[in-house]
């Protein structure tokens, strides 16, 4: 797990649209869901041509869309997995972190603690968060390059 801190997030989102070849649509329309803010922790899955951007709450609540992309996987090729925490907003976009996960680790999480009753969810959330923006080792924008091309964390 390795982090880019100080980023500005719609841009790499952008930058998995160039190295997976995602839907123009699909993309633009999580980079509309991002810039609302309505969140600060968010799951983005993707794989050629899909993605989807998904509040980290909607992803741990049992029979959602977004648990069951998260959990049940991604059909086809590899799936990049990044957590996105928006920590500030610059000219109106957010910037904050990108946590690159390892996709199969990231979905037996999401199976396992999903079923959770929800204080105990939400604890989990809460510290899955802390681990994600504390924890990860810090990397720089050629590691998360090398990452949305080949799909794993190295």
């Amino acid at each position: 797990m390795k982090r880019l801190i100080k980023a500005d997030l719609a841009a790499i989102l952008r930058l998995a649209g160039e190295y997976r070849f995602l839907a123009a649509d699909r993309l633009e329309l999580s980079i509309g869901r991002l810039c609302r803010q309505e969140y600060t922790d968010f799951l983005f899955l993707a794989r050629t041509p899909w993605c989807w951007l998904f509040d980290l709450s909607a992803v741990y609540d049992s029979g959602t869309y977004a648990n069951l992309c998260a959990y049940q996987g991604v059909p086809g090729g590899p799936v990049i997995a990044l957590f996105l925490h928006i920590d500030k907003t610059v000219e109106g976009l957010p910037w904050g972190s990108v946590t690159l996960l390892d996709y199969p680790t990231a979905a037996q999480n999401v199976g396992a603690f999903s079923e959770l009753s929800p204080p105990q969810r939400e604890r989990h959330i809460r510290l899955t968060v802390r681990r994600y923006t504390r924890n990860a080792r810090h990397c720089s924008i050629r590691e998360v390059i090398e990452y949305l091309k080949t799909g794993e964390v190295k």
